[in-house]
């Protein structure tokens, strides 16, 4: 271009490539100056990949190249188009790619302004870049009204949602824990008890989590199951209201100790004496009824149910010595036999069962 010729304008248009997309799949490398060798690179890049955005972003700074020399086609402005390429690999490597681009191409145009186009945010990180050579004018964004990117998301979005329509365990989670949480503030409400209400939506949102995240309702019914239909079914709700009613005994006993002053202590020493008794006995109630119904049936783990029940009394056993130790009616060494004895109960029930149970199975039981 000639020098000593000084228009009142130079204005370069500059659309940034900044990973290279035109020099990987074309093998066109940067700068692309002029339009008509622009035109010829979007191309080429469009039909390389009809879904790259930087060809887009070509063909839109072509049409700002137009634009703009229609504003200053009565003056005497010289203006130019670019598209500088970075590097895949590397945004250092890029910039200093981009750098070196604009450092030729200004060198023989010597720009007075430069109107930046882009696809994107990133190509916009190189306007510091730019403005070491001349003025940034104006910046363009290309944006594409519809990618096949955006509408993939979108059909996947659709789908997942419809999914998630059809699954049970995903509707209760959505629907039914906001569903709750609204039946628990009308029900505080109507019965004025708004004060407990951060209480209760804990409790509820909590449950449902704890289900769906550790299935606890299939854990729950296995685990009635394992105590059986009929009779062990029955033995499981009362042993189940029998541990229910000690546990109320036991709270309003505590109550009771502590309006008097006992220690605490004191209180656990009479609580191991006076109603474990109770929550034990409705628990070997519990695994009593289901290996009767096991042993109907003759099914081995009949004996794993004597062993259960066993297990129970054995620890009854020896929380109760714990609350004499801490009531000081036995000291420690009475104590730690007494231990020992539960323990040694434990152990023996736990052979004998196991005995009984592999010569039974040997004789056909389940």
């Amino acid at each position: 271009m000639d020098k000593e010729k000084s228009p009142e304008e130079r204005i370069l248009i500059v659309c940034i490539d900044r990973d290279d997309d035109l020099g990987v799949k074309t093998g066109i490398r940067g700068p692309v100056v002029g339009k008509e060798a622009n035109i010829e690179a979007a191309s080429k890049l469009a039909l390389a990949d009809p879904t790259e955005a930087d060809a887009n972003a070509i063909f839109g700074a072509v049409k700002v190249y137009d634009e703009v020399r229609k504003i200053f086609s009565d003056s005497d402005a010289e203006i130019e188009i670019v598209t500088i390429t970075g590097d895949p690999k590397s945004e250092l490597k890029a910039d200093e790619e981009i750098n070196r681009q604009l450092r030729e191409v200004t060198e023989k145009f010597h720009p007075s302004s430069i109107i930046l186009v882009s696809d994107g945010a990133d190509d916009e990180l190189v306007i510091p870049i730019l403005m070491k050579y001349a003025p940034i004018r104006s910046v363009r964004r290309v944006i594409v009204q519809q990618s096949r990117e955006i509408e993939h998301t979108y059909i996947l979005l659709k789908r997942y949602f419809e999914k998630l329509m059809k699954s049970p365990t995903s509707k209760a989670l959505l629907f039914g824990l906001p569903g709750a949480l609204l039946i628990l503030v009308g029900l505080f409400s109507l019965l004025e008890l708004q004060r407990y209400l951060y209480i209760g939506a804990s409790l509820v949102a909590g449950i449902i989590f704890l289900d769906k995240g550790f299935d606890l309702i299939n854990k729950i019914r296995k685990g009635v199951n394992y105590f059986g239909k009929q009779i062990g079914l029955l033995s499981f709700i009362m042993g189940i209201f029998g541990v229910g009613i000690s546990i109320y005994f036991s709270y309003s006993r505590a109550v009771s100790l502590a309006s008097q002053n006992y220690p605490l202590e004191l209180i656990m020493a009479r609580l191991f004496q006076e109603t474990s008794g109770f929550i034990a006995l409705s628990l070997v109630v519990m695994f009593i009824g289901s290996a009767i119904e096991s042993l109907a049936a003759s099914r081995t783990d009949a004996f794993e149910k004597f062993f259960g029940a066993a297990l129970i009394i054995s620890l009854w056993m020896s929380f109760y010595f714990i609350g004499q130790y801490m009531e000081g009616s036995i000291g420690l060494i009475r104590f730690l036999l007494l231990q020992l004895g539960a323990l040694t109960f434990a152990i023996s029930i736990f052979f004998i069962t196991l005995r009984i149970g592999r010569l039974f199975r040997s004789r056909g039981w389940k």
